[in-house]
């Protein structure tokens, strides 16, 4: 490339001379106070309204300063980025949006004891000329000769702020006040609800007050939080209604005013939660837990976490009382082991599985839906319902608990009556025998070299991941990598399960080809069949069941059987308490008006007795419908088709036709298949 020259600078910066201020671009005055205590006082008036009035003094605009106002409460040893305030201070800087800022003082920005923080801003200040103003002297890092001066000066006065918290702040007065705490004495820290502290040195003959700074009962808040204790005495351990029957019915602490705490007594009042139902001062949830298990109200003094002071104070809650909530929230004791004492509140008692009246369902697990978008294919759960006493199939939802779900005894009918249905013509028909061989065959061989094939990937993705981490330095990166490894190894150990069963089952085929015999004879006993060797045989068959909801009461069921081909089955009428469709009421009415025979009916709608479907016309069609109706009627209001002459004559056929008259039983099936 061609080195190219350019015009030589003539306007350039005398080297003897300060630099003037940035009249013409914004300016930001940035403003923080160590803690909330501190909002208000007069260093809060001096970094914004003397600070704004002294800029404006010096020739900016009033809407040319932006007050930084977002870190008030927020110390100076933190770093730019866990301060919003001097992040967006950091912004305005880098992105050239102002040319000077200003503050109070240096140790409003950094109290940095490492200096790092101070040197980064100190350097983008220096890039973007940005100067920066305290009321004593303005920084100019970007000044050719005295540049590195005013960046010395700059890191001096921040050492020296970082050093009065080091050595004033915390090597004096938070060791003062330490020791203070360390020896049962309240050090000025909010003092906890019920008590108030004794701030009197000598009693009133001029002797030594030996309860200085110690708690004393404060009746206005003892009374108020011994009600709490006893209240959840009375609800058995439950905090989740203690909480709501104080926040709905108190009693709420009183608002302190000068007058409630006696002379020479202090009482902090920091509570600030009110009740959204009533405006009565109580406290949080959390709170409420942390006050039911705080030793200091059977006398006790906690310092850092430890009980540095035993019977330090007058108890104000009973110890047993104290003791019986103590033990249903605290899992440690008083000395941090696992507390032998501990039973938690549990609003949940779960029941014995083998109590429930219901089976469990037959084909869990095997059933999919695709209702939900971001989640395709999602696998239904079966749970339990306690109010309805049997077991659904749940679509569930991260944000939403339940989507839908069906009775799972609606849905475990219908999919045994096709796999019936399947079995029959598949051991009928040679043809169709032989494909049903060969697509399970094909279907597990898939299977496992789709399992193959992705450990293959992982074992690939841990090469290379041991493979990069000796390039790796930063910590964070290599911490990342170490969990992604340990991720890759689970992955890899499913997989290998996954693949093992799939092996242990390429035999499956060649037991099917020698069963043929066995499952005639099951088909002929179908009812006998146990619950488990259903769902065998339906995955000897099939791959998964997808479900989707058309309408509230109705839900499409699809069949995947490995040669390819599905069959489809909707819900509609399996469940008496849904209302039925339009398009079955049509054919219902249609039916009825047309005086189709009776027996044509029941089994156009095999699950309604004869009762049900005139209650069902009555309904929708109106009275009188009875009269006109002359269809042949040969059985009473209670019949339904399985119970009708041509029902069992036409079950009576089939088993003919298919010539199953054997007598075996079940358990030589069991007992053929355990032993291939």
């Amino acid at each position: 490339m061609v080195r190219t020259l350019k015009r030589p600078d003539t306007a350039s910066i005398d080297p003897y001379k300060s630099q003037p201020l940035p009249l013409g671009k914004p300016v930001s005055v940035y403003y923080r106070q160590s803690s909330e205590g501190q909002i208000g006082n007069i260093s809060t008036t001096l970094q914004t309204v003397d600070m704004v009035e002294h800029l404006i003094a010096q020739g900016w605009q009033r809407e040319q300063i932006h007050m930084i106002d977002m870190d008030a409460g927020i110390s100076g040893q933190k770093k730019i980025s866990e301060r919003p305030g001097m992040s967006f201070l950091y912004r305005q800087i880098e992105h050239g949006e102002i040319g000077l800022v200003a503050a109070q003082d240096v140790d409003r920005f950094f109290r940095d004891l490492t200096q790092i923080e101070t040197n980064i801003f100190i350097d983008a200040c220096r890039r973007n000329n940005v100067q920066v103003l305290t009321p004593t002297f303005v920084y100019d890092f970007a000044h050719p000769t005295q540049g590195r001066y005013h960046m010395q000066l700059f890191r001096d006065q921040a050492q020296r702020a970082a050093d009065f918290i080091e050595y004033h702040v915390r090597g004096r007065l938070v060791k003062s006040r330490h020791w203070r705490k360390e020896r049962g004495l309240w050090a000025g820290r909010p003092i906890a609800p019920g008590f108030m502290v004794d701030m009197r040195e000598t009693l009133t003959d001029g002797s030594r007050n030996p309860d200085w700074r110690k708690y004393r009962r404060f009746d206005l808040y003892a009374d108020v939080l011994l009600a709490y204790f006893e209240r959840f005495h009375a609800n058995e351990g439950n905090l989740q209604q203690t909480w709501r029957q104080i926040e709905a019915e108190g009693p709420y602490f009183p608002d302190l005013t000068p007058g409630m705490v006696p002379g020479g007594f202090k009482a902090t009042a920091h509570l600030e939660r009110r009740s959204r139902r009533t405006g009565g001062l109580t406290p949080s949830f959390s709170g409420l837990q942390h006050l039911l298990v705080n030793v200091a109200y059977i006398g006790h003094w906690v310092h850092k976490g430890v009980i540095a002071q035993w019977h330090n104070h007058e108890a104000i809650i009973p110890n047993d009382l104290f003791m019986y909530a103590y033990n249903r929230i605290s899992s440690t004791d008083f000395y941090g082991e696992p507390n032998p004492q501990y039973v938690p509140y549990r609003p949940w008692t779960r029941h014995n599985k083998a109590e429930r009246a219901a089976p469990p369902p037959t084909y869990a697990d095997l059933i999919y839906s695709d209702d939900v978008p971001d989640l395709p294919h999602k696998r239904l759960a079966a749970i339990w319902s306690v109010g309805n006493g049997n077991y659904k199939y749940q679509l569930y939802h991260t944000y939403r608990s339940n989507v839908w779900n069906i009775n799972a005894a609606i849905v475990d009918a219908i999919v045994d009556r096709l796999l019936l249905e399947r079995l029959q013509v598949t051991t009928i028909d040679p043809a169709v025998w032989q494909a049903a061989l060969a697509s399970v065959a094909h279907g597990d061989h898939a299977e496992v070299r789709r399992l193959e094939t992705a450990v293959k990937q992982a074992e690939n993705a841990k090469d290379n991941l041991i493979a990069s981490l000796t390039t790796l330095s930063h910590a964070e990166m290599i911490e990342r990598a170490e969990a992604r490894y340990v991720a890759l190894e689970h992955e890899i150990a499913a997989l290998q399960a996954e693949l093992a069963r799939m092996k242990a089952g390429e035999k499956q085929h060649v037991n099917l080809e020698t069963a043929r015999p066995v499952l005639e004879l099951v088909i002929a006993h179908w009812a006998d069949v146990p619950r488990q060797e259903r769902r065998d045989l339906f995955e000897a068959f099939a791959s998964h069941i997808s479900m989707t909801k058309v309408t509230r009461h109705t839900k499409r069921i699809t069949i995947h059987w490995r040669d390819g081909s599905t069959t489809t089955e909707s819900t509609t009428h399996r469940s008496t308490g849904y209302f039925w469709e339009d398009d079955d009421l049509e054919q219902l009415r249609t039916m009825i008006e047309d005086n189709v025979d009776q027996v044509d009916i029941l089994r156009a709608f095999p699950d309604y007795r004869w009762r049900a479907l005139t209650q069902r016309m009555r309904y929708h069609f109106g009275k009188g419908w009875w009269k006109s109706y002359t269809g042949a009627k040969k059985y009473p209001r209670d019949t339904t088709w399985a119970d009708t002459e041509e029902a069992q004559a036409e079950a009576q056929q089939l088993k003919a036709s298919r010539g199953c008259t054997d007598e075996w039983r079940l358990a030589s099936f069991v007992g053929y298949r355990r032993s291939a």
